[in-house]
């Protein structure tokens, strides 16, 4: 795909000459660049329209002329963009028409135009971003911060670039993310928030959707018998250590299966746009325990079997009259071990949570994540498909280092070879702020649509562009947070500050480095991005040494970080800056 033939279009109205250069011709096309036309068919989708619009508006931010976008003219004989699939292009490839779902793209150059093109819902409109960014430079590292490189002409060259997604569903759950433009120029379509994003999604409908679907409060006084049965007593939520916790639903009777299942067809009718309609326990423990439920869970050895039993009778009925939904459910705590028999539908979506998992290492490395991929790898052998649920941020404290850079790729290796057709990667989900959550918002979606890109290269492309000057030293901090991990270091998704991973020596080089990068920041705008970079080391100190750091100055800091960037959790629960605040205080 690289430039073996150019085509020189120069802005302004210039006029175009031939010209030889080493090897290779660089022949142009005649007349001013304003010849040019990008031409979307008679039959384009609204993805397709955007998209064409899309790439007006960036040709214009690189060299400042527009390129009119047209309807297909048989009449007209000039250069041309041409974007969705058409007979020219099965004229040309001899390819048949892609689904409409199919997000894979192509595109080529031919005679002096450039085709590209994919299914209709999102496949052109990837392949518009994806020619944008690779042949010209553009990238979209948050919803707020593009970088366009300017030039002052377009130079096209021959062009034959094919990709397709990695994982067919993504899901990068970061509240950096959650924007539907970012996401769709970013190639991610998982998000329940996305329905507004051009194209479409490939949706997972809610979760831990027992109460849901069946409300104790209409339920429960005139049918207790439709809740779990715990000690000996139907309840619908458990009292421990004076904390309230949900119970389950008693998925043996048979009014609960009816009940659930006409309530999910209803979801479904009423929002059609999704991909998998979720039935799955209550985010807790406490399953039924009456003879009839754990009957069926001593048969299966395992929670899961009774699950799996209840589910794959909703799904069958579903499939009769949505035969293109599935029906999903979570593989989670309790449910987490794979029945001895009973197999999942081939319209069920088992969606496996590595909650206990070792963090610091990857899946296949670790003798504290055996447990999790055994689990996993038979769960792949005996269903249909996976949907991946992983965890990539420390819930206890998202304004912290975390360094779990490392594991990102190879854990994504791992599921997309047991049968994952999604992956979801739940961060910080409630506010902007989390550790480096622009970096690793973005390397997710770059990983999730191709698992195999080198990530340091991606993440040099960040750090410079993102930054600026100030990215060397922001990258010498980043090397040094990933440093701390070691063959011997196990973390999990509630890193503490006192984990014996931190020390005051890590805190001090690194706030050394985030000074130095402050001092070479090329704006405020840049300087800025560099704080918030550098506000999980200041909460580690002040977390580590709350005296010193009201001393110093550094407490100060943070509220002031805190407060600019509108940064409302500091942690997934008790998430205020109230108990930060308390924390400091008394340690006065």
């Amino acid at each position: 795909m690289k430039y073996l033939l150019f085509f020189c279009i120069i802005c302004f109205g210039r006029q175009y000459s031939v010209a030889k250069t080493n090897e290779n011709s660089v022949a142009s096309i005649a007349g001013p660049l304003l010849a040019y036309r990008i031409i979307v068919g008679s039959d384009a989708s609204a993805s397709e329209k955007w998209a064409a619009e899309e790439l007006r508006y960036w040709l214009y931010q690189i060299c400042g002329e527009y390129i009119p976008v047209q309807p297909q003219n048989n009449n007209y004989t000039g250069p041309r963009i041409v974007l969705g699939y058409n007979y020219e292009v099965k004229g040309k490839t001899g390819i048949q028409p892609p689904s409409d779902k199919d997000e894979s793209f192509h595109y080529f150059s031919d005679s002096g135009n450039v085709y590209i093109y994919g299914g209709k819902q999102r496949g052109t409109m990837y392949g518009v971003f994806s020619f944008l960014e690779n042949e010209f430079g553009c990238r979209w590292y948050t919803p707020q911060v593009t970088v366009i490189p300017k030039k002052e002409k377009l130079v096209f060259g021959k062009y034959n670039y094919k990709s397709a997604p990695g994982i067919q569903v993504r899901n990068d759950f970061y509240f950096e993310a959650f924007d539907p433009v970012w996401a769709a120029r970013n190639k991610m379509n998982g998000r329940m928030n996305y329905v507004d994003q051009p194209g479409g999604v490939e949706a997972f409908w809610s979760v831990h959707t027992f109460y849901p679907l069946m409300p104790p409060d209409e339920f429960f006084d005139k049918h207790p018998e439709y809740y779990s049965l715990i000690n000996g007593k139907r309840v619908f939520e458990v009292i421990k250590n004076e904390h309230h916790q949900l119970a389950q639903l008693c998925l043996s009777n048979k009014n609960v299966l009816k009940i659930i299942t006409e309530r999910i067809k209803q979801k479904i009718r009423q929002h059609p746009e999704y991909m998998i309609y979720d039935v799955s326990q209550n985010d807790y423990y406490n399953p039924c325990e009456c003879d009839k439920c754990q009957e069926i869970v001593k048969k299966e050895g395992a929670e899961s079997g009774l699950m799996i039993w209840f589910v794959n009778q909703v799904a069958e009925s579903v499939e009769k009259e949505f035969p293109d939904k599935y029906i999903g459910t979570l593989a989670y705590q309790y449910t987490r071990t794979p029945p001895k028999n009973i197999r999942p539908r081939k319209n069920v979506v088992v969606r496996l949570c590595p909650i206990e998992a070792c963090v610091a290492h990857d899946l296949k490395s670790c003798e504290k994540n055996k447990s999790f991929l055994d689990d996993m790898q038979k769960w792949s052998s005996v269903s249909p498909q996976l949907y991946i649920w992983d965890y990539v941020v420390n819930f206890a404290h998202y304004v912290m280092p975390y360094p779990n850079f490392a594991v990102l790729q190879p854990n994504i290796k791992t599921f997309k070879e047991n049968k994952s057709i999604g992956i979801m990667e739940q961060a910080a989900y409630q506010s902007r702020g989390g550790e480096f959550s622009e970096l690793k918002a973005y390397l997710i979606a770059k990983l999730l649509w191709n698992p195999d890109i080198n990530i340091n290269e991606v993440i040099d492309d960040f750090m410079s562009g993102f930054y600026g000057r100030s990215g060397k030293f922001v990258r010498e901090y980043f090397n040094l947070a990933q440093s701390l991990i070691t063959p011997q270091q196990h973390i999990k998704i509630g890193l503490h500050p006192i984990d014996p991973i931190f020390t005051n020596e890590f805190v001090n080089q690194s706030i050394a480095l985030f000074n130095e990068a402050i001092k070479v920041a090329d704006n405020p705008t840049i300087k800025s991005r560099v704080e918030l970079s550098a506000l999980p080391v200041y909460y580690l100190k002040c977390m580590r040494n709350p005296v010193m750091a009201r001393t110093d100055g550094t407490y100060r800091l943070v509220l002031n970080i805190i407060a600019k960037e509108g940064i409302t959790h500091l942690a997934e629960y008790n998430q205020s800056t109230d108990r930060f605040n308390k924390f400091v205080e008394e340690a006065k």
